[in-house]
């Protein structure tokens, strides 16, 4: 095989071997909720931008463009090596889809083969573009979208009604067609004049002059704090520019789901329900894998453990950022838009009261520990991409272990959606039980991720030993969590 070939296929297999769990597992677990769609995209997306965007982040891109070989070459050994990854994705998600779901009718394949091709022709483009893999991933996913979103709103206004199945269809069709012809010609125009800069650069960051707009009020008010621990706190905030960022593009979509309320209500709320969904689910997992993996990426990780504030001192200066982070910008953030949104969408009724303080409990746990799990992922990873990825494969893998636990304490995996819904069970234990399961299970992730920290070069086995303890106690925790709603249900 072609060495350059192999060089590529090497690059695109870990993301490859992810990204597949994010396939089987949900498909698995949920055949009929649609999971697999939204599993094939994040994977497709993921592995798109990762074909060029790993060169700028591991500053290659110089050595790429620097050899004796047409451009034209190049890119065709990449396109071939990323086309054949997406087909193989496309093939493990129909392969499922027929064991779940032998039926499938012609939208299900349309959908099927959109998806993949749009990230195939898109993702490169943008990444060359931005100069920046997990923003051009983000981009081949909004750029579409937006298109289909204003395609329906102009619809909407000229026509006056939605236009017939069929039509709707052939129209949105040729639209992504004529944007996956655009982009994949302009990707290849741009990656043949391309002009590699090697200078080291953050794998997260704002705009440099975004950053000086919004940093330099911050960095006047931050000077009056002074000494060690201000120090490492105000560098672990520089840290998180790009949390703030997303949550500043999570506001302007929420205003844009509000404009749309009265005239568009149907589209507002989808805007306003995927904005939420997508915002809520990423936010803790970039916090905490930034705290970690950009001091790694960039190769200064080792040196910041030679200065003089002690190593816990540096890691509780990562945690609290990340965490209150996570808390203010992951769960306060979109909960206060929930609640703004409440009204607007539906009609004013009584107020209710606020949830039992176990309940609330709950949710801040929950949410610190997602963000703990891509601290832990984050401690052995090199990039922040890759502590994602391997974040979402570790949720995945903890999802699967409860889905097993609820399997083994009734006998059935059916079983639970029989009892769970009824009003026997009594809350004020459950809720406590769940929020000790959830603080022991965020301990441990916590205690792991503090121990890699200290070490670098972490070899496989001690990898492997952590995982799985993490997995059986998730196990245990859960069969003993479930198996006591079941008694107090009476079901033994």
């Amino acid at each position: 095989m072609n060495a350059r070939l192999i060089k590529e296929t090497r690059a695109l297999l870990p993301m490859f071997a992810c990204t597949l769990p994010l396939i089987v597992v949900p498909q698995l677990i949920w055949p009929s909720e649609g999971v697999g769609y939204f599993a094939l995209g994040v994977a497709c997306v993921v592995m798109a931008g990762s074909s060029f965007g790993t060169e700028f982040q591991h500053r290659t891109i110089s050595l790429l463009l620097s050899q004796p070989i047409p451009r034209s070459a190049l890119w065709r050994e990449k396109m071939l090596v990323l086309g054949a990854g997406l087909v193989m994705s496309l093939a493990v998600l129909v392969a499922c889809l027929a064991v779940s779901r032998p039926a499938m009718d012609g939208q299900d394949w349309l959908v099927l083969a959109l998806i993949p091709l749009c990230a195939f022709c898109g993702a490169p483009f943008w990444t060359l573009s931005l100069r920046h893999g997990i923003v051009g991933m983000v981009s081949a996913v909004a750029v579409p979208c937006g298109i289909l979103a204003a395609y329906g709103l102009v619809m909407e206004e000229l026509v006056g009604s939605e236009p017939a199945p069929a039509a709707l269809v052939t129209a949105v069709v040729s639209l992504l067609f004529i944007y996956c012809a655009v982009v994949y010609w302009l990707g290849y125009a741009k990656f043949k004049r391309l002009e590699a800069v090697d200078a080291p650069s953050r794998e997260l960051g704002l705009p440099a002059g975004l950053e000086a707009v919004l940093v330099a009020p911050l960095t006047k008010v931050s000077s009056r704090f002074r000494g060690p621990f201000a120090t490492l706190l105000k560098k672990e905030f520089r840290v998180q520019q790009i949390s703030f960022l997303l949550a500043g593009v999570f506001v302007l979509i929420a205003v844009g789901g509000f404009c749309l309320a009265k005239r568009h209500p149907e589209v507002a709320t989808g805007i306003l329900g995927g904005d939420i969904f997508i915002y809520a689910l990423i936010l803790p997992l970039i916090a905490g894998a930034v705290s970690v993996a950009e001091e790694r990426g960039w190769g200064i990780a080792e040196w910041h453990l030679t200065l003089p504030p002690s190593a816990l001192k540096q890691w509780s200066a990562k945690m609290l950022v990340a965490l209150a982070t996570s808390l203010v910008l992951g769960l306060l953030l979109p909960t206060a838009v929930f609640f703004v949104a409440d009204p607007v969408f539906n009609q004013p009724g009584p107020r209710t009261s606020l949830p039992p303080a176990f309940a609330i409990l709950s949710w801040v746990l929950g949410q610190m520990l997602m963000t703990s799990v891509a601290v832990y992922a984050a401690s052995f990873s090199r990039t922040t991409l890759q502590a994602i990825l391997a974040a979402l494969v570790i949720l995945i893998a903890g999802g699967g272990a409860i889905w097993l636990a609820i399997c083994s304490a009734h006998h059935a995996a059916l079983a639970p959606v029989q009892w769970m819904g009824q009003p026997r069970i009594d809350e004020w234990l459950i809720l406590p039980l769940l929020s000790g399961a959830l603080a022991f299970v965020l301990w441990l992730f916590q205690w792991f991720a503090w121990s890699n920290f200290r070490r670098f070069g972490l070899p496989p086995l001690r990898l492997i030993v952590q995982l799985s303890m993490t997995l059986v106690a998730v196990w245990l925790i859960a069969w003993f969590f479930f198996s006591a709603l079941i008694f107090l249900n009476g079901g033994f």
